[in-house]
């Protein structure tokens, strides 16, 4: 049967020329095969194409999703991270804040170190991430180095403030300054590195800075004193005194009292002697109190 062959006769009917086509009626089927394959592969081509744009939109669309969630992710993060960080900033201004008087009393005496002047360089941490929030969390991380810096700083500063003797220990007038004088007992010239505080026998006498009590005993012409070691190389001396309040290796803080006003040892009437000590050597501690008591001590 597909070797039945059909001819097709074509004339033109102006020049009267006859033109005949004979196809054999495989050639036929296999023309309008292709004929119609034609369409159903464009549809099918069209269908792929139209398929893999959807596969990736769907992909692009779950990258967009997952990159998403990283960016909420990644501000709560950081609005937490920043948010700890202003408290502790907060903290360490709290921190930082001295009375003044005492921290004029602080700017007389020598300061043992300096506070770290390292800081972190932040040119290799902001050459780690072009990304905005690599940027962003790299710069957050060398803001915790500094607030690093700033609260050793800081608690340095406080360990200075806690250390320095200020005020007097005990209310009365200053009898006897600090320098050369006439000693009252044997009226030579005399080095006193103390100031002598008139007082009433049996009233408290307070430790003037935060320390260690490392001596509470009797001793000679001081009768019975107390010596605190403040740190730093800062040490208070308290003679006279009638009885003890505290006793050796006890911390004490500022204000707290530590023993009772008393005439014991060499001494004309009820006084505290009150000695202070930097780096070995005495100082006059008039020039750590608050200006009205030194004026009024003067």
């Amino acid at each position: 049967m597909l070797k039945t062959r059909y001819s097709f006769i074509i004339a033109n009917r102006s020049s009267g020329a006859v033109h005949r086509l004979t196809v054999t009626a495989g050639s036929a089927l296999a023309t309008i095969l292709a004929l119609l394959a034609v369409p159903v592969w464009l549809s099918l081509q069209s269908h792929l194409a139209a398929t893999d744009t959807i596969k990736q939109l769907k992909l692009r669309n779950a990258a967009s999703e997952s990159q998403n969630a990283f960016y909420r992710t990644a501000t709560t993060e950081l609005s937490d991270r920043i948010g700890a960080l202003q408290l502790v900033v907060d903290q360490l201004h709290d921190q930082s804040i001295v009375a003044p008087e005492l921290r004029q009393a602080m700017t007389q005496l020598p300061v043992q170190g300096n506070p770290s002047s390292t800081k972190p360089k932040p040119a290799s941490a902001l050459h780690a991430s072009t990304e905005t929030f690599g940027l962003i969390n790299d710069l957050l991380n060398i803001l915790d180095l500094q607030l690093g810096v700033a609260g050793a700083a800081v608690r340095q500063q406080r360990e200075l403030a806690a250390s320095t003797p200020l005020n007097l220990p005990s209310d009365g007038p200053v009898t006897a300054r600090f320098g050369y004088r006439r000693d009252p007992f044997t009226g030579r010239r005399t080095h006193h590195p103390a100031i002598d505080i008139s007082t009433k026998n049996g009233q408290p006498v307070m430790a003037t800075a935060d320390g260690k009590i490392v001596s509470a005993e009797r001793s000679g012409a001081y009768g019975n004193l107390i010596e605190i070691d403040h740190g730093l190389g800062r040490v208070t001396r308290y003679g006279h005194l009638s009885r003890f309040a505290k006793s050796v290796s006890d911390h004490v803080k500022r204000g707290q009292i530590i023993g009772f006003a008393g005439a014991t040892g060499r001494a004309t009437g009820s006084h505290v002697h009150y000695e202070v000590w930097v780096d070995n050597r005495p100082i006059n501690p008039l020039q750590l109190a608050p200006a009205k008591r030194a004026v009024a001590a003067d």
